[in-house]
Parts: structure tokens; C-alpha cells; sequence
């Protein structure tokens, strides 16, 4: 049990519990793994709107983002589960269709509202 909290301990300095974010993010053209009927062209992907729910994968953790304002290609996002990042890591959006995650783009933690995680009892 020792080790676990050594661990635990690093990780809490050097990296940051994030409940929300501001994402530098950029949106594919098209759609993938969408299927399409007959010569239809695959879906083009929308613009990120207000208050829309995503799925973001930061390293490899994976959590639900509500997003909160959109300005150019700058996203402040409501994360649903707080995430142990770091400033400048990528990430990947996906976005629900047809009942399905899709990729959608991807992107770069910009700052973040940090929480704090007790230290762990020795």
C-alpha cells in the first residue's frame, strides 16, 4: 500500500486535476466510419455548439465534456469527471451519432480550473 501512495503523490505534483477546460481544438472535414447510401458523400462534421455533450480522451482516460463557449478554434469545456492532466496535452473529441462515438477532431489543453486531491495518508 506504501507504494501505491508514492505514486499517487508524484503524479499529484507534477500534474494537475482538471473539472474544466479551455481547448485549442481542430474538427476533421468529414465524418468517419459513417456509412452512406449509395454515392452520397459522408457526413461533413458541424461546428461545436453550446451546451453539446462530447467525449474527450486525454492520455488514457476517457470522460464526458459539456461545452460551455466556442470562439474560432478555442472551446471552453464543463468535463463531467475531473481528469489528471497537464497544460499542452492532446486530446481527442468524438461526438455521438447514430448512436455511436465518432471522431470528430482533435486538440490541446490551452488551461484548465484545477481542484485539489488530498494528499495521500502515509
Amino acid at each position: 500500500m506504501g507504494l501505491v501512495c508514492e505514486v499517487l503523490i508524484i503524479y499529484s505534483v507534477s500534474m494537475l486535476s482538471m473539472s474544466a477546460a479551455m481547448v485549442n481544438f481542430f474538427l476533421l472535414r468529414r465524418l468517419l466510419g459513417v456509412r452512406t447510401k449509395g454515392s452520397e458523400r459522408q457526413g461533413k462534421v458541424s461546428k461545436l455548439a453550446k451546451g453539446e455533450i462530447l467525449m474527450l480522451n486525454i492520455g488514457s482516460m476517457s470522460t464526458g465534456a459539456r461545452v460551455i463557449a466556442v470562439k474560432n478554434d478555442l472551446a471552453k469545456l464543463q468535463l463531467t469527471s475531473p481528469v489528471c492532466t497537464s497544460k499542452g496535452e492532446k486530446i481527442a473529441l468524438s461526438r455521438r451519432v447514430e448512436k455511436h462515438w465518432r471522431l470528430i477532431g482533435w486538440g490541446q489543453i490551452q488551461a484548465g480550473t484545477t481542484i485539489e486531491v488530498p494528499p495521500c495518508p502515509l
